[in-house]
């Protein structure tokens, strides 16, 4: 008998396709210099828009999941997938630096002397010589990164008490697929193109495989157990 496909599996190859296709277009113009790959990460372009697409996406659907569990009473769900939805949202309006560019609003004071882009946002501020970019938006993103998708998943299999928590919160697990996709996307980016501003292509490949996982995420996690407690 012939299995039919999926609508998870159409968007998950759509989305991956996607996200190779940007890749595999990043490499080819980077062998053309800087200048060739600016073009593919330019602001205001598809990888951008694309970001910030998959970040909306992110923040309705943890919006939604924060309204649903207000009508079962699951507070603690509610509170998970507001901060969820909250995150997302502000990961958008850093993306499209608060609309600025997009609405043609100048930057204040502040922003023209502290970011070294002259835009309303946060992660390209330069404070005491700090680049935030570099210290919150890189350095703590790579272990956030790998907490979510090496370290929780491991715990969630193994330590009970990490998979009740994961449970009530409603925290969704990345599948195998997600993981392997992510961190090979990312190891082949730097080896590939090792230019300025490849933390974009970065961005595309995250944020699509979040939106994966949050549409289909591991469902092996069962309250199966939850009774020893």
């Amino acid at each position: 008998m012939k299995k039919n496909i999926s609508w998870i599996t159409i968007i998950d190859l759509a989305v991956y396709a996607l996200i190779i296709a940007f890749v595999a277009y990043g490499k080819q113009q980077s062998n053309f210099g800087q200048e060739a790959f600016n073009k593919v990460i330019r602001e205001d372009g598809w990888v951008e828009y694309l970001t910030a697409l998959f970040l909306l996406l992110g923040s309705v659907l943890f919006a939604i999941k924060a309204v649903k569990a207000g009508k079962e009473k699951n507070r603690k769900r509610v509170i998970f997938n507001t901060v969820a939805a909250v995150v997302f949202f502000f990961g958008l309006g850093e993306e499209i630096s608060w609309g600025q560019r997009i609405f043609s609003i100048q930057s204040g004071e502040y922003f023209m002397e502290n970011n070294y882009q002259g835009e309303t946002n946060l992660h390209n501020l330069e404070i005491g010589g700090v680049d935030l970019n570099i210290l919150i938006f890189s350095q703590l993103m790579f272990i956030v990164l790998i907490s979510y998708f090496i370290i929780l998943p491991i715990l969630t299999w193994k330590i009970k008490f990490i998979r009740k928590l994961v449970i009530d919160f409603g925290v969704p697990i990345p599948r195998l697929h997600h993981i392997i996709i992510l961190f090979a996307v990312n190891t082949f980016i730097p080896l590939a193109i090792n230019l300025v501003k490849e933390s974009e292509l970065h961005e595309l490949a995250l944020t699509g495989i979040m939106f994966l996982i949050l549409i289909n995420p591991a469902k092996k996690i069962r309250e199966i157990s939850l009774s020893h407690y």
